[in-house]
Order: structure tokens, then sequence, then C-alpha cells
């Protein structure tokens, strides 16, 4: 021990005298688990997201008492019969929306905020905070900061006004979109009388699960937490947020190879000296192996703090992505866990292991034969993964064999370039082309990593792209109505109005209706939507075949035919629902049958939908909600002045009437919201790969230092050999970019073709956008030559006659 000690004591005397080398491989460990910590964080609060009940109470919540299908709220004879119950332990919940006084929208949440005083935890530190306003701790409105931000003035001085009464708000960060109140305040706004939107159940068992299932037949039902939407349909959203993430860490991996070949090539005079001093070789060796775990440790550490921070900068726009597009029902605030410095800390050990093993000698002849057989394993994978992908695991297994493949012909292709014949007789620019060849080896990790940062980020363009080209097709035909309405009510009246108008060529409907079909022994939610009576209101839906909608693909029940429906995409990849099906559909006692006539596009939803008519749903007696109104314009009809006639006549805001190419707009900026995330997370990629591209070329200058020395002594001026190193540092740089435009374009094409129709049940075709890829890679390579031209300026105004005595 006193020897460990004594070495220990040295490697603190060496960090002391280089700070810098220090702050270097923490920063190098650091990066590389943040980004995957910052995604980790997000899945496993979006996991535990009811751990704490909708009163900020520590009370997991295991089951959700909802309302039956078609109905919006369970009915208070129902909870009075509930909460009479001795072995239940339930907390009601009331959601809505009201309207400011400014005529904003405001969503809130009753819960019972009497248990906060009951109970004194959770929300109570809240409410010690209020003192003054304790005794009005029911009729107080509780807002996120960032909420009372966006609401302006009024809420800034904590007050808010609704319905003509004005109530006190007290900030409360972490409560997403949603105002908190007592459920008897919400009430009265929401003006329910008793109802509520569902009840939270406090750690039920299986057994008391059997009994109040019984108990809540035909009144309501009983969901199990782990069984709501947005577990089942955000899961394909956070794969791929994972995968990425991971393709970081690799990066950041190959930056933490090159922290540590750095630490160790400058500790290599030392850890001689205490081995000429009388330390043993096991002594020195379990010396650095304990080292480099406890700066793992301390990086992981410091990686999970960056990484909290990150997931928080990013959760503003995931939330908003989430509510959308997946149903999420809670505000998500990312905090500090010890499992997530755990797998950083075991990622970082992996690269450890890497490390320690590549420092043993390989003969050539094996090493060569293990590098061939790898590349010949990625081929044969990558074929047989092209023909039998079919779920997220092998599409993205696909990802890896491409990744592979390149990684093993690029130092190949690199040192091809330094082999053939230069047309120069310059001495300098044949020295420097000699040299490369040596330095391609030191150089390998930070060209990998750039080759991999680079090929991520091309092919999220090309997806990126493809999706808005799809998207932009898709909502052009989509989005084909003139005007689109939203009234507060909607009757068969104003139907009528507007279907009798001579501004009107076309009135379509958008009724939705939540049901059920029973597929394999499970109960599948399905939505219904229908835009009209027949397929003449249907025209604007687009086929998988390109085929027009007609009576054929939907319509009601006739004499000897059965009732016709178009399923959507999602609805035949993942659910499994195919064309000629004859399927069932319940809500509650009531039931309806159809048969999948055809698959129809419908990218941003990821629910099993059916389109049916109106007759439909109205012949089956499904409860449904009705959202607007679609307005096709008849010819030589101003478009400006039939909008502020349905204003004037129905008495409509104008945030209730929305112009074709507004609609639009909106439509495709919810879509663009969805690869905000995956755009910082490419930008911090490379971000990574840059100082690996500069701590790459730092390693490299201490081993240039003597062939240098004999050039500069030789009469090679300093700007000369500069010119000349950055010139070998463009080559690499340029081969790895023109490398980076296939792998991407292939990352991109996997993804189009295998990933996103396997995750999210769309299909779409490649899009390649040049000017944005070659203007990418111009921008990274001329980022990337700075990086490597900074250790270099550095290690061109060294003293020569320092150079020289180094020899």
């Amino acid at each position: 021990m006193t020897e460990l000690r004594l070495i220990f004591y040295s490697y603190g005397q060496f960090y002391l005298r280089h700070k810098g080398l220090l702050l270097l491989f923490m920063i190098g460990f650091s990066l590389g688990s943040a980004l995957i910590s910052a995604i980790y964080g997000l899945n496993l609060e979006a996991s535990k997201r009811y751990s704490n009940s909708s009163a900020l109470l520590e009370n997991p919540v295991t089951h959700f008492i909802k309302p039956q299908l078609g109905e919006e709220r369970i009915a208070h004879e129902l909870w009075q019969l509930l909460s009479r119950q001795p072995n239940l332990n339930l907390e009601p919940v009331l959601e809505g929306r009201v309207q400011l006084e400014d005529r904003r929208w405001l969503s809130i949440r009753g819960v019972d905020l009497l248990k906060w005083v009951k109970f004194g935890n959770g929300g109570s530190e809240q409410l010690n905070q209020s003192q003054p306003y304790r005794g009005r701790l029911f009729d107080m409105v509780f807002l996120d900061p960032k909420v009372i931000a966006r609401l302006g003035e009024k809420a800034a001085q904590q007050v808010v006004k609704i319905d003509g009464t004005e109530y006190q708000i007290s900030p409360m960060a972490g409560l997403g979109h949603q105002a908190l109140m007592d459920i008897s305040l919400a009430d009265k706004l929401l003006r329910a009388n008793g109802e509520l939107s569902f009840v939270e159940v406090i750690e039920l068992d299986d057994a008391n699960a059997k009994s109040l299932t019984v108990m809540l037949a035909q009144k309501a039902r009983l969901e199990s937490a782990n069984d709501q939407a947005f577990d089942t349909l955000s899961g394909p959203f956070f794969f791929n947020l994972q995968a990425l993430a991971f393709l970081g860490y690799i990066v950041g991996a190959f930056l933490s190879f090159n922290a540590i070949k750095l630490a160790v090539a400058a500790r290599k005079k030392l850890q001689q000296q205490l081995y000429v001093l009388g330390c043993q070789q096991r002594r020195l060796t379990q010396a650095v192996v304990i080292e480099l775990l406890c700066l793992g440790f301390i990086s992981a550490y410091l990686g999970t703090l960056l990484g909290v921070s990150l997931a928080n900068l990013l959760v503003t726009d995931v939330g908003r992505v989430l509510r959308s597009f997946y149903q999420l029902d809670r505000g998500l605030v990312v905090g500090f866990d010890y499992s997530m410095v755990l797998l950083g800390f075991a990622l970082n050990t992996l690269v450890l292991v890497c490390f320690l093993v590549s420092q043993k000698t390989i003969a050539p002849k094996f090493q060569k034969r293990a590098l061939g057989g790898l590349l010949g394993i990625s081929i044969a994978g990558a074929i047989a993964l092209w023909v039998n992908a079919d779920n997220k695991f092998t599409a993205l297994m696909l990802c890896a064999c491409v990744l592979v493949v390149f990684f093993m012909i690029t130092p190949s292709i690199l040192k091809g370039v330094f082999s053939y014949l230069w047309p120069t007789r310059s001495p300098l620019l044949l020295w420097m082309k000699a040299d490369s060849k040596n330095q391609i080896n030191e150089l390998l990790s930070a060209v990998l990593a750039t080759l991999m940062a680079m090929g991520a980020a091309i092919g999220m363009q090309v997806m990126v792209n493809s999706f808005s080209t799809a998207l932009d097709s898709h909502l052009q035909k989509r989005l084909s109505a003139d005007l689109y309405i939203r009234p507060s009510v909607i009757s068969e009246r104003m139907e009528n109005e507007l279907t009798r108008s001579d501004k009107f060529e076309k009135v379509g409907v958008y009724w939705q209706a939540q049901t059920e079909l029973l597929q394999n022994t499970e109960r599948l939610p399905v939505k219904l939507v229908s835009f009209g009576q027949s397929a003449k209101y249907h025209s604007h839906i687009t086929l998988l075949g390109q085929l027009p909608v007609s009576a054929v693909h939907i319509g009601p029940e006739t004499s000897g035919k059965v009732a016709r429906c178009m399923v959507n995409e999602p609805g035949w990849r993942i659910y499994g629902i195919e064309v000629g099906d004859i399927i069932e559909l319940q809500q509650g006692a009531k039931s309806m049958s159809c048969q999948v006539s055809s698959i129809y596009y419908d990218y941003g939803e990821q629910s099993a939908t059916l389109l049916v008519t109106t007759s439909q749903i109205e012949n089956a007696k499904f409860a449904y909600e009705a959202f607007g109104y679609s307005l096709t314009l008849k010819q030589h009809q101003d478009i400006d002045a039939a909008a502020q006639q349905l204003k004037d006549t129905y008495g409509l805001e104008t945030s209730q009437v929305s112009v074709n190419k507004t609609f639009k707009a909106f439509a495709k900026q919810l879509f663009e919201n969805t690869f905000k995330v995956t755009h910082a997370l490419n930008l911090f990629i490379m971000m990574i790969a840059l100082f690996g591209i500069w701590v790459s070329f730092l390693t490299l200058g201490r081993q240039q230092l003597q062939p240098m020395a004999v050039l500069q002594t030789l009469g090679v001026t300093r700007s000369q050999l500069f010119w000349s190193k950055l010139l070998q540092a463009g080559v690499i740089l340029m081969v790895t970019t023109l490398l980076a435009i296939p792998l991407g374009i292939m990352l991109g094409w996997v993804l189009l073709a295998y990933v996103m129709p396997i995750a999210f049940g769309w299909s779409m075709a490649l899009v390649l956008s040049w000017p944005d890829i070659l203007g990418f890679c111009l921008v990274v390579l001329f980022l990337a030559l700075i990086a490597s031209a900074l250790p270099l300026i550095k290690l061109i105004r060294r003293n020569v006659a320092d150079s020289v005595a180094s020899l």
C-alpha cells in the first residue's frame, strides 16, 4: 500500500503541474456520457411519471379509472360509490380548459389539495412558501413560471382573472402547461357538477383490481398505468433518440480514447522514472487502472450533471412533441439519478478496457485476418438484414453493419490516397506524403469519429428532407379546403346553412369516435374518423397505390355489400390490420363491422385509425366528437370576404377560422418541432467530433517535434512547415468528408426504408438535397481545419533550439 500511495502522490503532483491535461481528460470522458445521460434521463422521467400522484404526493399510481369510450367524464354517483370503498386509495382528478379575460385558453387540472394539509408532504413545500395565502389555498392557482411568463403582465402580478373573478397565482416549477388547483375550484370553473375526468388508484394489487373491474362494469374502465397510450406511442420516439444518443456516445468514446492516449503519452517518462526508482511494474499497472477507473467515475458523475442540464434544455421541445403526437399527460422535469451515473461509468469502463486491450501487441498477420473477417461478417450481415430486417432492433443492426463496413474500408482508402504517385517533385510535399502514412494510424480514432458524426448528421438530414418533401405533398392534398372553422358549438342547423350557402362548393366535417378492436384476446384502441357522408368528402385522402378514393373504398352497408372502411398506414404496418379483414369495433355495448378496403398515408398519426362515413358512425349510435368544418369555396369567391362573413354570422373568433395557407404552416411547424431534438443532438455530436480532432492533433504534435525540428534545421521555414502540415490534415479530412457523404446517404436510406416504417408506420421516398449536403460538408470541413490548425500553430511557434535539443 505504501508503494501505491507514493505512486498516487506522484500522479497527483503531475496533474498539479499539468492542469490542462487533467481538464482535457475529464472533458473527453464527460462529453461521451453527457449525451446518453440526457436521453436516458428523459426516458427515465417519462417512465416514472406516475411515481407521484397528480396532487404531487409521493403515492405511486398503479391504475386509472377512466370514463367509458364515447363519454368524457365519470359520473358523480360512481365517484360517491368508489369513495365509500374501504380498501381503495383514490385521488380524483378533473381536467379541462377555461378562457381568460384576454380570450386565451388555459388548461387546468383540479386535485384534492386538502391532502397537502393532511399529509404535510408533496406540494406542502409550496404551501409553506405561500404562508400569506395559506387561508386561500382552495382559491389559489398554481402555475409553472414559464406559463406565468407567457401569460403576460397580469400573471406577472400574481393574479389571473377567470369568469370575472381574480385568483391568486403561486409559481410552482415542473407543472408543465397545466394550471394546478383544488378540485372544488376546478369543478366551479368547468361547471362539472361533481363529474371527474379520471380517478387515480394508488398501489392497487391484482386481486383488488379484479374486484374493482367487476364493480365498474358498464360504468367506467380500469386501466393499468403501464398500458397508457403514451407508453405505447412514444416507444419509437425514445428508441430513435436513444439510438442517436448511443451514436453520439461512440463519437465521444473516440474522444475519450484520444484523451487517454494523450494522458498516457504525457506520463510515459514519469512511469519510467518510477520504475527506475524501484516501483514494481505490477504496482504501476494497478495504479494506472485504479486511477483511470476513479477518473472514469468522476467523469461519469460530471457527465450526468451535464446530461441533466442538457435534458432540461431539451425538455420544452420534447414535451411539446410528446403532448402533440404521443398523448403525454404530465410535465417532465429531469432530475439527477444515480442509475445515470452507473450507466456512464459502465460505458467509460468499456472504453478503458478497449484502450488497455489496444495496448497489447498483435502480430500484423493476425490483425489483418481479424479485420478482414470483421469486414466479411459485416458485409454478410448487412446483406442478410437488408432482406430480413422486420423490427426496430434488426433495422438498427443494419445501420451498425453499414457503419462497421465504412470503418473497415476508411483506413485502407486513406493509405491508398497517400500511396499513389503524386504529380509533384517538391521535397516538402513528398516528405508530407511519406509522413502521412505513419500519421494515419495516430489520427484514425479522430477520423472515424468525424466519419460517424458526419455520416449520422447527413443521414438525419436526408431523412428530415425526405420527410419534409413527403409532408409538403401530403399536406398539399390533405388540407385541400380553402377554410377551416372550429365553432364552440357545432349544430346540424349550422351545417345545413353552410351546405345551402352559395359561397361553398363542398362542406366537410371532422368527426372522431374512440372505439376498441378485439385482436388476439387483447383490446386495441382504434380511432374512427370521418370527413363526410360519402367518398366525395374523402377525396383528399392519398391511398398507398395513389388511386382516387371512391365508393369502392368507403361507404355504409348496402344490400349484399358489407360496409367499407380504410385503415391508415400505421394501423397496417404496426398493428397488423390487413386489407380484406372484416373487423368488429366496439364502444361499450355498441358495435359496428366493416371490411378494410385500402390503406392510406397518415403522416403524424401513430395509432390505428379507420376512415368511415358519418352515416356509419350514426348508424352504430357511437358517441363521437365533432371538431369543425372544412369549406371549399366556389370559383371566383373571395376567401377573405368569406372568412369575415363567417365570423360575423356565427360570432367566431379569428383563432376559430383558419385559411388554408395558415393551417398548413401550423401543421408543418408542428411536425418540424419533432426534429428540433434530433438537430440539437446532431450539433452536440459534431461538437464532440471537432473537439476530438483538436485532441488528436494535440497528441500527434508531441510526436512530431523531432521530425519537424530536423526539417527546420534543414532550412524549411515555419510558414512552409505550417502549410504543408495543414495540407496534410486537409487531405485526410477531405477524404473523410467524401466518405461521409455515401455513408450518410446509406444511413438515411436505412432510416427511411426500415426504421421509419417499422418504428412509426410511415413510408416515404428518398429525396436528396445536394446543396444542403454539400453546404454542410464544407462548413464541417472548414471547422475541422480550424480545429487541426490550432495545435499546429502552437507547435510551429516552438523555439527551434528547444526542438533540436530534444533530438
